[in-house]
């Protein structure tokens, strides 16, 4: 006996796939960057320093003075002198009113004073502690100020291109069946 048979066919169904890959750029500048430090403004003020010096008792020790302490001098030496000189007339005078009592009074005065006495010293040498210095320092006034660095940023957003993707589906073979039966 023969009995009927069923005979399948099939075809599958083929699908075609085209794609376009998508596409992106990512571009990132550097961003711009300047900086400038501008200088600091300072200021200084510094009063005026003073330093006097005064030699006047050294040179006075080398004997060498000026006009006036000279004169000065002269006139203290001369005063002691005409004062020594008034204190010995009076004591000869002295001497000659007792003439009487014996002696030769004028011939004693006049052999005192005939010499002549007369010294002379050079001065001494001149010596730091006789130069009186005085030093007066001045003050410095100082004023900075300060400047801010002036820091400026360019920043650059970045270049961005994406072109999508694309994909084209189509149907490149059918599926089919076929079904027979056979006796």
């Amino acid at each position: 006996m023969n009995f009927p048979k069923l005979q399948m066919q099939s075809t599958p169904g083929r699908i075609g796939l085209r794609i376009n890959k998508p596409e992106q750029t990512i571009k990132q500048h550097q961003v711009e960057q300047s900086i400038q430090q501008p200088k600091a403004d300072m200021k200084i003020e510094q009063k005026p320093r003073k330093l006097t010096i005064d030699q006047t008792n050294a040179w006075h020790n080398l004997d060498l003075k000026n006009v006036l302490v000279r004169t000065e001098e002269l006139v203290g030496i001369a005063r002691n002198l005409w004062m020594e000189g008034l204190a010995r007339v009076s004591r000869e005078g002295d001497e000659l009113m007792r003439i009487e009592n014996g002696g030769n009074p004028i011939a004693a005065q006049a052999k005192r004073n005939a010499g002549f006495d007369f010294t002379f010293s050079p001065g001494g040498r001149p010596t730091y502690d006789l130069i009186q210095m005085n030093y007066q320092s001045g003050e410095a006034k100082i004023d900075i100020q300060r400047r801010e660095p002036m820091i400026e940023n360019k920043i650059h957003a970045p270049e961005h291109h994406y072109r999508p993707g694309k994909v084209d589906v189509r149907v490149e073979q059918m599926p089919d069946m076929k079904i027979d039966w056979k006796v």
